[in-house]
């Protein structure tokens, strides 16, 4: 079973872009950049995971708890220097996981089909 890494991270970065808009609007380029940092320091174990979840180690819960768990720790500088309320970033971090679980779950069904 080959995974696609990089056309999840082509999805994953098309719908980051439209939510960022939604949340953030003027600061849509600075929460992308993030986003875009995220996955790229946080790849392997990306990858990793994705792995487990098409094998059925782990379910697409254990799945969104250890990207959210990875989100909490990554530093989302850009967003931060623009002085937005914690809560925001919060919303977008959520909306991030949402996107990513989404993501890997489609890939992984589309090579299984």
């Amino acid at each position: 079973m080959t995974i696609d890494w990089n056309q999840i991270v082509k999805d994953v970065e098309a719908q980051v872009l439209a939510l960022a808009e939604k949340i953030f609007e003027e600061y849509s380029k600075e929460a992308s950049l993030d986003a875009k940092n995220f996955l790229e320091n946080s790849a392997d174990k990306l990858k990793r995971w994705t792995t487990m979840v098409a094998s059925a180690i782990i379910d697409k819960e254990e799945f969104q708890s250890l990207v959210k768990g990875q989100l909490d720790v990554a530093e989302f500088h850009a967003l931060k220097q623009t002085g937005l309320v914690q809560v925001r970033i919060d919303m977008f971090k959520n909306g991030l996981v949402t996107i990513v679980t989404t993501a890997v779950l489609g890939a992984i069904k589309g090579i299984m089909e």
